[in-house]
Order: structure tokens, then C-alpha cells, then sequence
């Protein structure tokens, strides 16, 4: 019968040693691996920032365009409105001379 007996404290000590270096090895490629993360999520974190500048500069350029565009709709409904009121005095002013003529019968003489 075989009895199962403790491991010695040397060869407890040399395992866990051995598990230790493995660990150290692992770390050191975790660290650079890690490293290259985080330049990448730098990167990233510059080009995201990069992109939101470009779309704020984006909704402001729209927003003035969107605010001249109104503006010009109510420049052209204040120039339809004038030019309503223009072309009436016009009207007013062509009616007055015609009648104005047709009172002088064509040659200056005022008919009665």
C-alpha cells in the first residue's frame, strides 16, 4: 500500500518559484501588450474628439444657414409685399396720366 506523502517544502518552494517566473514572463508581455492599447485608445480618443469638432462646427455652419435662409424668406416676402405696393402706385400713377390725357383730348386742351 502506498501511502501519499507531503511534498517536501524544497519542492513546494521550486514549484511555486517556477509558477512565479511564468507570471513575471506573462506580466511583461501583458505590460507591452497593454501599452499598445492604450496608445490605441489614445488615438482613438483624439480622433473621436477630432470628429465632434467637425460635427459642432457642422451643426453651427447648418444652424447659420438654416437662420440666413430664414432670413431671405422674409427679405423676399417684404420685397413681394413691395413690389405689390410699387406696381399698384404705378398702376395708380399710369391711370391718373391716362385719364389726365384723355381730359385734354389728346392735344394739351382741356374738353368740357
Amino acid at each position: 500500500m502506498t501511502t501519499n506523502q507531503p511534498e517536501s517544502t524544497e519542492s513546494r518552494l521550486s514549484r511555486l518559484e517556477t509558477l512565479f517566473v511564468n507570471i513575471g514572463e506573462t506580466v511583461v508581455e501583458h505590460d507591452n501588450t497593454i501599452d499598445v492599447l492604450v496608445a490605441n485608445i489614445s488615438q482613438l480618443t483624439e480622433n473621436v474628439n477630432r470628429l465632434s469638432n467637425s460635427v459642432d462646427n457642422l451643426t453651427i455652419n447648418v444652424q447659420k444657414l438654416t437662420d440666413h435662409a430664414a432670413e431671405d424668406r422674409q427679405q423676399a416676402a417684404i420685397d413681394r409685399q413691395q413690389a405689390t405696393i410699387d406696381r399698384e402706385r404705378w398702376q395708380a400713377e399710369i391711370q391718373r396720366i391716362w385719364e389726365y390725357l384723355l381730359q385734354q383730348g389728346g392735344n394739351g386742351r382741356q374738353n368740357h
